[in-house]
């Protein structure tokens, strides 16, 4: 256990590495080990700078059975990034909470059809499961 928690504290301090792709890759990790305590650093990853560390904090996020990450996870629907917004949307709908229905229902006349196939699959899953 100790060393799990040792690999999970080098993770969240990469998500702070210089290098975006060490931060990138960071989230991916995290993700994969699936440690409760990523999801607060996660959330904060929402708001790198690189829209690279964005898509992949926001994709680690839907990983997570996390009720926090939902309104940051809306608000990037709105992101500069295509990847970004649909990672969003696609996070949203694995984690099924109706606060997104509204902004995702707004999503799904994106200009990129990606986004809009992913807004309109992520209200489908939604509002099947309510």
């Amino acid at each position: 256990m100790a060393e799990q928690t040792k690999r999970i504290d080098f993770l969240i301090k990469q998500l702070e590495d210089e290098d975006w792709v060490v931060r990138e890759d960071a989230a991916e990790l995290l993700a994969e080990v699936g440690d409760p305590r990523a999801v607060e650093h996660l959330i904060k990853a929402l708001e790198d700078d690189d829209y690279h560390v964005r898509e992949a904090a926001v994709l680690a996020l839907a990983t997570f059975d996390s009720k926090e990450a939902i309104d940051p996870l809306i608000k990037l629907l709105d992101d500069e990034k295509s990847g970004v917004r649909y990672g969003s949307a696609l996070a949203l709908s694995i984690l099924g909470d109706k606060r997104a229905i509204k902004p995702l229902e707004k999503a799904t006349e994106d200009e990129n059809k990606m986004v809009k196939k992913a807004a309109n699959m992520a209200l489908s899953e939604i509002k099947n499961r309510t």
